[in-house]
């Protein structure tokens, strides 16, 4: 078999293809945050209020590890994506071979320094002791598990790259199920607590790391096999590809961080609010992370098929994988927006029993059901600038928002209050798609460069 054979960019595309690559990432993406809900649950109904606040400022500190290297996904996805397009099937696999060492290195080193790390978070967060001991236990739970976190998160990108999105899916499917039944047994069987809850999780994570790893040993046998050029030692510390490799990380890593700044700005000005007020904002942000894998699930494909387009060099496949892609983005951001608002109410007092909390959280709910209709934007166009790596664009634009969303937030909280927390957040959606979308004229004529 000849690597073409696979080669996203050799197939049709048309709406039935695009949705049929972005089903299963978008519901493995959505079923992400299972994880959160199940440990929302397990802490909600059978540990406390102080506890619950505690894993949502646990998670945000948490998403700094996660998200802040998010870029192991973005990269992996983006090159894979191109190669695929182009055939070369030895530098398809050279890149899972390179990004995987990688993430377990970072998630090793930050597991290792946690000492150091944790308290130095701990001082840009405002939340009472109790609060911060609930957040501490539960994070220190959590790491154990990053080094698989971070891993899992290089093969997702290189299933979504090369278009093998079912098997992020299956992999996350894994994740999911051992983290629901290990997590009631740590916490109800052996009284494990907060700890419990953190432990259920990062074991869930190994095991989906071990799965992933047997997916991507089989779709590289289905491929034809491993390639001896990708292999060797020439091959994978290729200066050449080393440095694209740098450039490209380095620039999602800043870009990613100046989102992190924005998400625990959010995070951090809730928890200013108080206790109830954080408990709340911890629920809801469990809708506006779900809407948002699952609006990803578009903006992957997008990686993917205007990756493999701008690989191929074929203008007309690229502008139609831009059209495809949007118009089903736009469609599921109205889907969730509504399914946040109507149903929200009853999953929130699902999650907690406790009717302040509730009630603080139903109060803003619909600042989050607007949240999918102001970021499907923001999420869509990431997938085309991941696809083509333009990355500095996303460096840039990352800053900007950043830093505008905070001036926004200091102009607007002062004059209305808490509501004005989560109208800051979602013009902050918005400016992060604006400020991107200004470079897209760049990327058109990157690919006429490419074409002449």
């Amino acid at each position: 078999m000849t690597s073409t054979t696979y080669s996203q960019a050799a197939l049709p595309l048309t709406r039935k293809a695009v949705f049929a690559q972005s089903w299963p990432i978008m519901i493995a993406n959505g079923a992400a945050p299972i994880v959160g809900l199940v440990d929302t649950l397990m802490v909600g109904r059978f540990v406390g209020t102080s506890a619950l606040a505690g894993i949502g400022l646990g998670a945000v500190i948490y998403g700094i590890f996660y998200w802040g290297f998010g870029f192991l996904r973005m990269s992996t996805a983006g090159l894979a994506a191109q190669s695929d397009g182009q055939g070369a099937e030895a530098d398809v696999q050279a890149h899972i071979l390179r990004a995987l060492p990688i993430a377990l290195t970072i998630g090793l080193f930050l597991f290792l320094i946690q000492s150091w790390l944790l308290p130095l978070a701990f001082k840009i967060y405002t939340a009472s002791p109790e609060i911060e001991d609930a957040a501490m236990t539960y994070i220190r739970a959590r790491l154990w598990g990053l080094p698989a976190t971070l891993a899992t998160i290089a093969l997702m990108g290189w299933f979504v790259g090369i278009s093998r999105s079912g098997l992020a899916l299956y992999m996350q499917i894994v994740l999911n199920l051992a983290n629901i039944i290990l997590s009631p047994i740590l916490v109800l069987g052996f009284g494990a607590g907060l700890y419990g809850v953190g432990i259920a999780s990062s074991l869930a994570e190994w095991a989906g790391l071990l799965a992933g790893l047997i997916f991507a040993y089989r779709e590289v046998q289905r491929r034809g096999g491993f390639r001896s050029e990708a292999l060797t030692r020439k091959a994978l510390l290729a200066r050449e590809a080393l440095s694209k490799l740098g450039i490209t990380n380095s620039n999602i890593f800043i870009r990613t961080l100046s989102l992190t700044v924005g998400f625990n700005f959010f995070g951090n000005a809730a928890a200013s609010e108080g206790e109830t007020f954080l408990a709340g904002y911890h629920i809801l942000m469990q809708f506006i992370t779900m809407s948002a894998l699952i609006l990803d699930g578009f903006a992957h494909t997008a990686e993917a098929v205007t990756g493999a387009a701008f690989g191929a060099k074929n203008r007309a496949r690229f502008d139609r994988a831009v059209k495809l892609t949007s118009e089903y983005s736009i469609l599921f951001a109205c889907i969730c927006s509504a399914a946040i608002f109507f149903v929200g109410p009853s999953i929130i007092s699902l999650l907690t029993d406790d009717p302040i909390v509730i009630s603080s959280a139903l109060r803003y709910l619909p600042y989050c059901a607007l949240a999918p209709i102001a970021g499907f934007a923001a999420f869509q166009i990431d997938g085309i600038f991941i696809g083509t790596t333009q990355t500095h664009a996303m460096r840039n634009a990352g800053i900007a928002a950043v830093i505008i969303y905070i001036i926004a937030h200091f102009l607007i909280y002062p004059a209305i209050g808490a509501k004005g927390i989560w109208i800051a957040f979602l013009f902050y959606y918005v400016m992060r798609a604006f400020t991107l979308a200004l470079y897209y004229p760049s990327v058109l004529k990157k690919m006429e460069k490419r074409l002449a």
